[in-house]
């Protein structure tokens, strides 16, 4: 076999092996890490599955037990309440924004279905053709805030965010290596007009 067809044989290998890896990798991602948006979006929707319909456990609010918090609906509700308006709140007035976000129970817990709505719309997005890397910058987004607050709000240390800096980073990570099926900076050349011969 000539030497070219072996080159170009071998080549064409190597890309579709590549494609594969990169196609295995980011439907890993998809659904080891950034399917907790779902589990998220569940509980705050005060869906009865996943353990989302779980007591509230009291370290959850800052008292003592000796049970885990594990963002079920009770501990959702509790947060939104008390902790994730004040602190949204604060951050529209920063930025002068003439909008207070609502979150108890006589508005339905109004700030945790509009997250919950932004978690399962990101999520959704990643699995449709064109729209992935839309999807994951709004996980992206998501999760920075959700950083920002713990930080600054609640004045968690860093090491205490492993879970948070896990979805940040699995969602960058879709973002890069996601394409949207466009091949960027490339455009069909025009026809060639067919030009008028000169006669000798």
């Amino acid at each position: 076999r000539p030497a070219f067809i072996t080159r170009t044989f071998n080549t064409h290998n190597y890309y579709i092996g590549k494609k594969m890896a990169k196609s295995t990798i980011l439907t890993v991602l998809k659904i080891i890490p950034l399917a907790l948006y779902l589990r998220a979006a569940s509980c705050k929707l005060a869906l009865p599955i996943l353990g989302c319909d779980g007591p509230l456990c009291p370290v959850a609010i800052g008292k003592s037990g000796d049970c885990t918090p594990t963002a079920n609906t009770a501990e959702c509700y509790a947060w939104c309440e008390h902790a994730w308006t004040p602190w949204a709140n604060n951050l529209l007035s920063t930025f002068k924004i003439p909008y207070k976000v609502r979150c108890n129970k006589s508005n339905g817990y109004e700030l945790a279905k509009i997250i919950a709505a932004v978690e399962i719309i990101g999520y959704l997005m990643l699995w449709m053709p064109g729209k992935a890397k839309k999807g994951a910058f709004i996980l992206t987004a998501t999760m920075a805030f959700a950083i920002h607050f713990h930080v600054t709000f609640l004045k968690d240390s860093v090491d205490k965010l492993g879970l948070q800096f896990a979805l940040i980073l699995a969602s960058l990570a879709v973002y890069v290596m996601e394409t949207d099926g466009k091949k960027s900076g490339s455009k069909p050349r025009p026809p060639k007009r067919g030009g008028s011969k000169k006669r000798n």
